[in-house]
């Protein structure tokens, strides 16, 4: 039997309805929880989140979505339990960090790849840490990141091993995957764009995974098509990975949404003429709250709170048909793909 490993408990995969591969439904950057400005007015934002979550879910068959938000950047359990249990909506936390430069706390740099394994295995079967407390609810995936996400980005240098991949980085990349295969969940990544100027991001973090023996069919690289490398994601794909299309909407790293909704679309078709329908997912990667938001309304990187759910059939969708995608196959990259690679076996 395969399961979903939800904050409110282990559900049948089948049961999973449409799912977004990534998304976050409480997110605020490492440091806001200290801001006197970006106090979280706690039901106000689980009314709000769960009141976009079930327009979504009524009007669109969204039924599973994995909150791919890290400890470090807000990772909030009791909010995700009170969000699911409002709507119904299935709720999977994942364990894991964000990119060495923005994300892993210095108390986490200092640990080995054992203790980081176990870590997650403790996230994933136990139950996830929250303010001093442990709690009951377990996370259900493994996030990984790289990049040199930052007030100011830019491409990341060479590091451990030779790759453009931080030391603690490459240590957590490890512990990920010794976590992952000891619990046999799936993994999914953040990249950062500005990184395909100097390397293959996905590339580098699968080659990793794979000398700790992860079964690559299990992860995800995530931010794959922002904006599209398709040499890069075919390489990706022939090493037996998946890619993650998201951003639907937003424009990160970009000027124009619309382009980018373009250019991902003609890339998605090109990907699956060429025979890897079976290896994509989709999602928005959307911030459904962010505290930033009471502080100013004008900060770009708020864009990712402004797409509506509504957007994936009223926009994105009619743009796939037009270019002749069908619904059989919007069915394999937002339910049977996900579905395979993010259960996990019980």
């Amino acid at each position: 039997m395969r399961i979903f490993r939800t904050v409110l408990g282990d559900v049948p995969a089948e049961s999973s309805g449409r799912i977004l591969t990534h998304e976050h439904l409480l997110y605020g950057y490492p440091g806001a929880e200290l801001d006197h400005r970006t106090v979280l007015r706690y039901d106000d934002a689980v009314g709000d989140v769960a009141a976009q979550v079930t327009s979504g879910m009524i009007a669109y068959g969204y039924g599973t979505l994995i909150d791919m938000t890290p400890p470090e950047v807000g990772r909030h359990p009791q909010f995700m339990v009170d969000v699911a249990t409002k709507t119904g909506l299935n709720v999977v936390a994942i364990t894991g960090f964000f990119p060495e430069r923005m994300g892993i706390p210095y108390y986490w740099r200092r640990q080995t790849r054992e203790e980081l394994t176990e870590f997650f295995v403790r996230d994933l079967t136990e139950g996830m840490v929250f303010a001093w407390q442990q709690t009951p609810y377990r996370a259900g995936a493994i996030k990984i990141a790289t990049g040199q996400e930052s007030v100011t980005p830019k491409p990341s240098p060479v590091g451990a091993h030779g790759r453009h991949v931080h030391e603690v980085e490459d240590r957590v990349i490890r512990a990920a995957a010794h976590a992952a295969m000891e619990v046999g969940c799936g993994i999914n990544t953040h990249i950062d764009p500005m990184d395909f100027e100097v390397t293959n991001p996905g590339r580098e973090q699968l080659e990793i995974l794979d000398e700790e023996g992860m079964d690559l069919s299990r992860v995800i690289i995530g931010h794959a098509f922002v904006p599209p490398q398709v040499e890069m994601m075919r390489e990706v794909l022939k090493m037996g990975a998946n890619v993650q299309l998201d951003h639907i909407g937003i424009p990160w790293r970009v000027d124009s949404a619309e382009e980018l909704d373009e250019a991902m679309a003609n890339a998605l078709v090109e990907l699956i003429d060429d025979g890897y329908l079976d290896r994509i997912v989709l999602s928005f990667d959307r911030w459904f709250f962010n505290p930033r938001s009471t502080v100013t309304d004008d900060d770009p990187q708020l864009a990712n709170e402004k797409v509506d759910l509504s957007y994936m059939f009223t926009s994105w969708v009619p743009r796939l048909k037009s270019k002749g995608i069908t619904d059989e196959q919007l069915d394999t990259i937002m339910i049977h793909n996900p579905r395979r690679i993010l259960s996990i076996a019980v």
